[in-house]
C-alpha cells in the first residue's frame, strides 16, 4: 500500500472515531473504492416475478431488488421507460425504510422532503404518501436542480406534490409545525460517492467534514420546527464520518427535542442511539448513515391561511384533452406552466411553489397538454384519448419518431396499458410530443 493510502486510511479511521466497520478495515478499505451495481425500486403494485430481468430482494427495503442478471442495464427496458421502477444506489434505499416507505399508510400523511433532488427518494415518498390521500412537498434549494425533481416526482403519475425552493430556515419560519414526517438527506461530505467517481479525496478532510457538519447543525434545526410534535424526523448521509452522524443525532438527542426512534427490522445495522450504517464492503452498495427520531417538544401549530389572490387563468379547455375537466381542482398558473391540485392539498400550495403536477404549458401564446398530465394514473384524470402501442411502436416514440396512427388531435400512447406520452395526430400522422428528459437514443428490451 502506497504512503498516500495509509494517510487517508489513517484520516479515515479518525473520522470514524469509535464507530468501527465490520470485518477488517482493508476490506472497508477496499469496498470504498469499489462500484457496486444500482438496484431497483419498484411500484408496490409490480411484483418481483413481473420485472423484466431476474432480481433478488434488497434485506433493508422490501420495494427495493438487485439485478443478477440482464442483457442491458436497468434503465434499457420498456419496463423502466413505462415507470414500473426507479434505479437507485442501494444504500439510498435506507432512509426510504426509516421512514417506512415501503409500508402501508394507516393515514394521510404530510410529508416534507427537505433536500429533494434529483429524487429518486422523493419520489418514494410520494407513493408513500399517495396511497391513503396524503401530501409531499419537495423541496431545493439549487434552481437548477428543480427540472430533474420534478421529472422524477412526474413519474409516479401522482399530482399529490408540490416542488419549493426556499431555504430550510425560511420555509420552517413560513409553514411552521405542519408535517407527520420529514426527510432531511442532507448536503455532506459525500465519502459514498468516492467509488462512483463523484469525489475526491478531498472529501476526508477534516476541513470538508467541519464545513459540512455545521451546514448539517442549520438545516437540522430548520427540520425540526417543521414536525409536528410527535412526528418523525429521518436524517441521512452518504458519508462515513461520524462528525456528520451520530454526533448530529447525539446533538438534537442532548438538546431534549426528539428522542430515537429504534426499527426493528433495521437491527442488523444499528451502530447507537437508534443510528444505521450500510458499509460498501458488507451491503455492496456506497454506503449510507440514518437515524429515526420523533420530535418530543411542544411544537406551536401553525394554522397557514392561504391568500386568495385574483390569477387569472388561461382560457383553455382542460377537457379536451382530459377526462376530468378541473372545475372541482385547484388550478394555479406560474410562469409559462399550469398546475392542478386536490382540492384538498395543503392551503400552503399555491404559496411556496415553483413547481408541481402539471397539466398545461404555453408555448408562445399556444397552450398543450403537459408530459406530466399524460402520466396521470387516476381514472378520472386520464387523457380523453389514448392508443396502446406494441413493443416495435414503443421503441418508436421513446425514440421520438413519428407515429402512424388511426386518431385524432392529442392522443396518450400505452405501452402495455402504461401511459409513455402524447402524440398531436393530424391526417394519420402522430407529431411525437415526448420531452427530450425521457427519450431514449437506443431500442429497449421488452
Amino acid at each position: 500500500m502506497s504512503k498516500k493510502k495509509r494517510s487517508n486510511e489513517y484520516d479515515l479511521r479518525e473520522l470514524l472515531g469509535p464507530i468501527q466497520p465490520p470485518g477488517s478495515f482493508d476490506d472497508f478499505h477496499l469496498g470504498l473504492h469499489t462500484h457496486y451495481g444500482n438496484v431497483i425500486r419498484r411500484r408496490r403494485e409490480v411484483s418481483l416475478d413481473a420485472l423484466p430481468f431476474s432480481c433478488e430482494p434488497v434485506a433493508w427495503y422490501s420495494l427495493g431488488a438487485r439485478p443478477i442478471h440482464h442483457k442491458k442495464g436497468p434503465t434499457q427496458t420498456l419496463a423502466y421507460a413505462a415507470g414500473d421502477y426507479f434505479v437507485q444506489d442501494a444504500g439510498s434505499l435506507l432512509a426510504l425504510a426509516l421512514c417506512g416507505a415501503d409500508q402501508i399508510s394507516e393515514k394521510p400523511l404530510v410529508i416534507c422532503d427537505l433536500c429533494a433532488a434529483p429524487g429518486a427518494k422523493a419520489s418514494a415518498l410520494l407513493e408513500y404518501a399517495e396511497q391513503n390521500q396524503g401530501f409531499l412537498l419537495a423541496n431545493e434549494v439549487i434552481g437548477s436542480r428543480i427540472g430533474a425533481l420534478t421529472a422524477n416526482l412526474s413519474r409516479t403519475g401522482s399530482d399529490r406534490f408540490v416542488v419549493s425552493s426556499q431555504d430550510p430556515l425560511k420555509l420552517a419560519e413560513r409553514l411552521g409545525a405542519v408535517f407527520d414526517l420529514v426527510l432531511v438527506d442532507a448536503p455532506c461530505s459525500g465519502q459514498a460517492m468516492l467509488s462512483r467517481g463523484k469525489q475526491s479525496q478531498s472529501a476526508f478532510s477534516k476541513q470538508q467534514v467541519e464545513h459540512s457538519a455545521l451546514r448539517q447543525n442549520r438545516i437540522l434545526d430548520a427540520a425540526t420546527s417543521l414536525v409536528k410534535t410527535g412526528g418523525q424526523l429521518v436524517y441521512s448521509t452518504c458519508t462515513f464520518a461520524t462528525d456528520e452522524n451520530e454526533k448530529q443525532v447525539e446533538r438534537l438527542l442532548n438538546q431534549g427535542i426528539a428522542e430515537s426512534v429504534h426499527s426493528n427490522e433495521l437491527s442488523n445495522y444499528q451502530t447507537d442511539q437508534g443510528c444505521y450504517r450500510l458499509w460498501p464492503h458488507q451491503h455492496q452498495c456506497a454506503g449510507s448513515f440514518g437515524s429515526k427520531l420523533q420530535i418530543t417538544r411542544d411544537q406551536e401549530q401553525t394554522h397557514f391561511r392561504q391568500k386568495r389572490r385574483r390569477i387569472q387563468l388561461p382560457k383553455v379547455n382542460l377537457a379536451n384533452w382530459y377526462m376530468d375537466d378541473f372545475s372541482e381542482r385547484r388550478l394555479h398558473q406560474t410562469n409559462a406552466s399550469l398546475f392542478a391540485w386536490p382540492i384538498d392539498a395543503p392551503g400552503w400550495a399555491e404559496e411556496i411553489a415553483v413547481d408541481g403536477p402539471e397539466v398545461a404549458y404555453r408555448t408562445g401564446q399556444t397552450w398543450k397538454p403537459s408530459h406530466a398530465g399524460a402520466l396521470r394514473r387516476k381514472s378520472f384524470q386520464l387523457p380523453r384519448r389514448e392508443h396502446a402501442l406494441n413493443s416495435q411502436e414503443a421503441n418508436a416514440y421513446l425514440q421520438g419518431q413519428t407515429l402512424d396512427l388511426k386518431a385524432d388531435g392529442w392522443v396518450t400512447v400505452l405501452y402495455e396499458n402504461r401511459p409513455l406520452g402524447w402524440t398531436k395526430v393530424v391526417n394519420g400522422k402522430g407529431k411525437n410530443h415526448l420531452p427530450n428528459h425521457a427519450r431514449f437514443n437506443r431500442s429497449l428490451i421488452d
